[in-house]
């Protein structure tokens, strides 16, 4: 059983070596703190999550290589279920005591977890970016993601700027894509957009090609489509075997991943894809991260691994800056955590870290990407791009 002195001496030890003041920490026991979340190893998400994961891990290498204690992971996997992960995250605060949480992959999840830590009145920081997350009313949810409503403004302005007018809206039906989806469907008569097609289809789809042949028969400008990496790719075959080319097609976050252009090959060329990191996108330490990181697991990271990276270096600033004193209570520790992570000015790997009100992420940044030929090309935000907008796309018989 983890004491309250115990709890103190964990957070001790991880604001005195991440501070640099190594003569208290060599007053401090050497502990281990707990770090809880729950990971997707099986089920719809599993892939993004692993990748999430990878860059908590790593961030907690690189906490001890700095000369800290170590953190232990404590994470069970959710199979995807909210209600398993709401179960798991119930057991992580009960039963193993942990003195740190991380949200699961997905808005989805996110949701369902939310309750248990607000009833448990655990402060806990979150990749979700659905606006309901944010709409509850919760106090100990906190963003790191920019909001999924926001993922599509730009692209909509890209379009209008090259003349483009009609646009068709797909979703898969869970959180964070269709609430691409209503971002984009709210923000599109702004822009001088008729929204001539919406429609969604259920988790799990094995097939697109009704939806993709529907949606060809209205001959759409841009098409924007809110999905994860399976069903996008299943999106983009059943729209090439329909025969209909849009002049842009648009993607939430999926295509920025290696794994689009390895399924599709030459179908994913001109392929648009929002992401909440890139290597090249002038964050500090960026290509650094880029560079370990592939240097470790093989790969270049995703914006999903960065995310899991700036999970870990966030919780750390909060708990440095928080300055916790040997008689706080359990509580005491918790408030300090959401005081500091709901209003600090933090500058992590994804960015400016700055919430609202509802922990609402508003300090990151959106980078558009497309695929031009093998490679992934940043095209916006244009003071950093480093690629022009490869328009319109190529028809699919003449690839």
């Amino acid at each position: 059983m983890i004491t309250l002195k115990d709890v103190f001496r964990y957070f001790l030890v991880l604001l005195a070596l991440s501070s640099g003041a190594a003569a208290l920490a060599a007053e401090a026991e050497r502990r281990t703190i707990k770090l809880g979340f729950t990971a997707s190893e099986t089920g719809e998400f599993r892939q993004l999550s692993e990748e999430f994961v990878s860059g908590i891990k790593m961030w907690a290498d690189d906490l001890l290589d700095r000369g800290a204690d170590p953190i232990a992971i404590v994470s069970y996997d959710d199979e995807s279920s909210p209600e398993r992960a709401a179960e798991l995250y119930e057991r992580l605060i009960t039963e193993d005591e942990v003195d740190l949480l991380i949200g699961p992959f997905s808005s989805s999840l996110v949701l369902a977890v939310a309750p248990v830590v607000e009833r448990h009145d655990f402060p806990m920081v979150v990749e979700a970016t659905a606006p309901e997350v944010f709409q509850r009313g919760y106090r100990n949810i906190f963003g790191i993601y920019t909001p999924a409503s926001y993922n599509m403004l730009s692209v909509l302005e890209m379009a209008r700027e090259r003349g483009l007018s009609t646009l068709a809206l797909v979703h898969q039906e869970s959180a964070f894509p269709a609430a691409v989806s209503e971002g984009a469907r709210q923000a599109a008569p702004g822009k001088g957009f008729s929204i001539v097609f919406e429609d969604s289809y259920p988790v799990g789809a094995e097939s697109l090609d009704a939806l993709a042949t529907a949606l060809a028969a209205e001959r759409p400008d841009l098409i924007v489509l809110g999905a994860y990496l399976k069903d996008s790719i299943l999106f983009v075959e059943a729209l090439e075997r329909s025969g209909y080319a849009p002049k842009m097609i648009a993607v939430s976050g999926a295509p920025s991943l290696p794994g689009f252009g390895q399924a599709l090959g030459r179908s994913s060329d001109g392929v648009i894809a929002t992401t909440q990191w890139m290597r090249d996108g002038r964050i500090p330490g960026s290509f650094d991260f880029g560079f370990r990181y592939r240097k470790r697991y093989g790969f270049y990271p995703s914006y999903n691994a960065a995310g899991g990276y700036a999970a870990g270096q966030i919780i750390e600033a909060a708990a440095r800056l928080a300055r916790l004193r040997d008689y706080s209570t359990p509580q005491e520790i918790r408030d300090g955590m959401r005081e500091q992570l709901s209003s600090m000015k933090f500058q992590s790997l994804l960015g400016s870290y700055r919430v609202d009100e509802t922990g609402m992420q508003i300090g990151n940044p959106i980078y558009v990407i497309q695929w031009q030929g093998p490679h992934r090309s940043l095209i916006a935000p244009e003071e950093i791009a480093r690629w022009e907008l490869k328009f319109p796309f190529v028809p699919w018989e003449e690839r």
